[in-house]
């Protein structure tokens, strides 16, 4: 929607011009046009009514001021001066381009200068693809993402198209009612490669990362299996690719590479209502780089069925990546080879599952951002053909579908990370606009926190906005790890800085088993650190992102990333929600509103309360020799959720920011 759009004249307010005045500007051949659009090239008012000719047709020489504003975009100023013969602009916050092409008005004809004000958009990443309506649903955890991908799998008809880190031929997408008593023959039917080797008339093209660029063939057995590999080596309708990402970075220095990744004009050149212009204008331009460390990987995950329905997330393709509630106890959480007895004590609580808990997310779309999934995809394998990737010779280049259409749904966008020579960093953007257009709180869930080119962008947006808040949640960091420095730093900078309005939480469960014995009944007490995988963002309940980006330099700046951002109320409140009740519990839910330092205070009393309970039972819980004591404690004192406080040490080892 068109807030404003305000023309000023050195000359007065020009008023709306009649068809008399602009033949007769064309009779003098000096005719302006003046054409605003988003960074996509496209129109951002179809109409302008009775306005339309002032605003478009400026006409005769002058000096203009151009303020354009558009719900959801920045605003842009242009300085406008036109001598008759040559237009000079100067813009501030946008775009700006120039073309001349021959027009007949009435009976004149003559040639037209054009002057396209490119407006940018507050959210969404003008780097990437334009952003369009979509439905989109945000999976919580690993059961509900690969039973809608395995429902999607079955409905496949022509092509599937899937790019992952980590591959394992047994992972079983489903895990129904009784999963436990099912034999293994059974189970391998929920299998990802049976289900893929199910459907020989469907095209099938697997894109999985090779470490350490293209240089250690062993490494593919690190990531991939033998299954797998076999499909690789043979010409048929499974075609499997291994790329690597082979990027130097400064084991203490900075990354330095940062790119301009596309052009207004040439976005304005491929719209076909603009052929035939000759075009004035341009801009672009690359930063060079000083490198010196390998370390990039292929980190995307994502799935895209027929062209039409896509799943982007940070889940692997790896029996790690299954989870439901986290609790301590699941036998759905075990090896593919563990027998029935195995995980039958599981589910008694006898022993503890093979893989413990894991949170992540991942986001189903359908619309025209699956089609630029693939789009993206696509590029990727035909870059591994042409530069001849591991088991190149037997694929196939991707023919992408048609454009799709859906007229309701979220607005959404994909957004990449991409290494040289793809080079994108896309998702950089899309992040950075939405922290600085907060009003009421940030909310960051990754496996890392340390990312310290956003550090100053959201530090900015806290300080214009005295009640925005900023919520992380994340897991601790070793001192052996190198990543702890950067960890460490980031958060002493916002704790330093916003005191009560910044809080950071780690996840935890734990569970109680009471045993009755002959003479002392035996109490078991398990806590647990819940892996978070996570990398979900969430702005004032109306932008959401999910992907495989983490909150770290290096996955904005060089390292394969996909993201899917959203700019929808429902969906991001709906997703809060959601989130915040799992982290504190249906009890202290009740406690949640829309007001976000409320949110935060609640998240802190929550990890707090949890915190000392959890030191109780590590005191204590060796003292309990009673069944019924032991059992009526952990009823009447359960935890609160998830959350936890978290704290990092200032014992790091020395690095670069961009590594790790």
């Amino acid at each position: 929607m068109l807030l404003a759009l305000v023309l000023g004249c050195d000359r007065g307010s020009t008023g709306p011009r009649s068809e008399e005045a602009i033949v007769e500007d064309c009779a003098r051949g000096e005719l302006l046009e003046l054409v605003v659009t988003d960074l996509w090239a496209q129109p951002l008012e179809a109409e302008l009514s009775g306005d339309r000719v002032e605003l478009e047709l400026l006409g005769r020489s002058g000096e203009w001021a151009v303020l354009a504003e558009y719900e959801d975009h920045l605003p842009v100023t242009v300085d406008i001066v036109w001598d008759g013969q040559s237009v000079a602009t100067t813009v501030d916050g946008g775009r700006v381009a120039q073309s001349s092409d021959v027009r007949t008005m009435g009976s004149e004809t003559c040639t037209a200068r054009t002057v396209y004000l490119g407006v940018d958009h507050a959210w969404f990443a003008s780097s990437g693809p334009a952003p369009s309506t979509n439905d989109v649903d945000v999976l919580v955890n690993g059961k509900e993402a690969w039973e809608s991908v395995a429902n999607a799998l079955d409905g496949a008809d022509e092509d599937i198209l899937w790019a992952t880190w980590w591959w394992t031929s047994d992972f079983e997408l489903t895990r129904p009612a009784g999963h436990h008593t099912m034999s293994e023959s059974q189970r391998e039917q929920n299998t990802v490669m049976t289900v893929l080797e199910s459907m020989p008339s469907v095209q099938k093209r697997l894109l999985i990362n090779r470490f350490w660029g293209n240089n250690s063939d062993w490494l593919i057995y690190l990531n991939t299996d033998s299954t797998l590999r076999d499909h690789a080596e043979t010409k048929d309708s499974f075609e499997v690719m291994i790329q690597g990402a082979e990027v130097e970075t400064p084991a203490f220095g900075v990354y330095e590479d940062r790119v301009e990744p596309f052009s207004y004009l040439e976005r304005l050149m491929a719209r076909p209502e603009y052929e035939g212009r000759t075009w004035v204008a341009d801009e672009g331009g690359r930063y060079a780089r000083d490198l010196e460390v390998q370390s990039a990987s292929w980190h995307q995950k994502a799935i895209v069925v027929d062209g039409e329905v896509a799943f982007v997330g940070g889940m692997n393709t790896k029996p790690t990546d299954w989870d439901e509630t986290h609790e301590v106890f699941d036998e759905r959480r075990m090896d593919f080879s563990a027998t029935r007895s195995e995980r039958e004590a599981v589910r008694d609580r006898e022993e503890l599952p093979d893989l413990g808990p894991r949170r992540d997310y991942m986001i189903r779309v359908e619309g025209p951002v699956a089609l630029d999934v693939e789009s993206i995809l696509a590029e990727r394998w035909a870059y591994g053909i042409d530069t001849q990737d591991l088991y190149s010779g037997n694929a196939s280049y991707v023919d992408v579908g048609d454009p799709l259409e859906v007229p309701d749904g979220a607005w959404a966008q994909v957004a990449v990370t991409q290494p040289p020579p793809l080079e994108e960093q896309q998702i950089l953007e899309t992040h950075a606009k939405a922290f600085s257009q907060a009003e009421e709180y940030i909310f960051i869930e990754d496996q890392y926190f340390r990312a310290p080119l956003l550090n100053e962008v959201i530090a900015a947006r806290m300080q214009e906005v005295p009640e925005l808040v900023l919520i992380v949640v994340t897991k601790p960091v070793p001192e052996y790890d190198p990543g702890l420095k950067y960890t460490y730093l980031t958060d002493q900078y916002f704790r330093s800085q916003f005191g009560d309005r910044y809080l950071v939480l780690q996840l935890k469960t734990a569970d109680m088993v009471a045993v009755e014995d002959w003479i002392y009944d035996d109490i078991y007490w398990y806590p647990q650190n819940v892996d978070t995988h996570s990398k979900i963002r969430i702005v004032d309940d109306r932008y959401i992102s999910v992907g495989s980006c983490n909150y770290n330099n290096r996955g904005y700046l060089y390292e394969g990333e996909m993201n899917v951002s959203v700019l929808d109320g429902p969906t991001g409140r709906a997703t809060r929600r959601r989130l915040f009740q799992q982290f504190v519990g249906d009890e202290l839910f009740e406690y949640m509103s829309n007001d976000a330092q409320n949110n935060l205070d609640v998240l802190r009393a929550a990890a707090e309360y949890n915190e000392e309970l959890f030191a109780w039972w590590d005191a204590y819980a060796d003292d309990l020799d009673d069944v019924d004591e032991a059992e009526a404690t952990w009823a009447e004192y359960p935890p609160a959720g998830l959350v936890h406080p978290v704290e990092f040490s200032s014992d790091y080892i020395e690095v670069g920011p961009d590594l790790f």
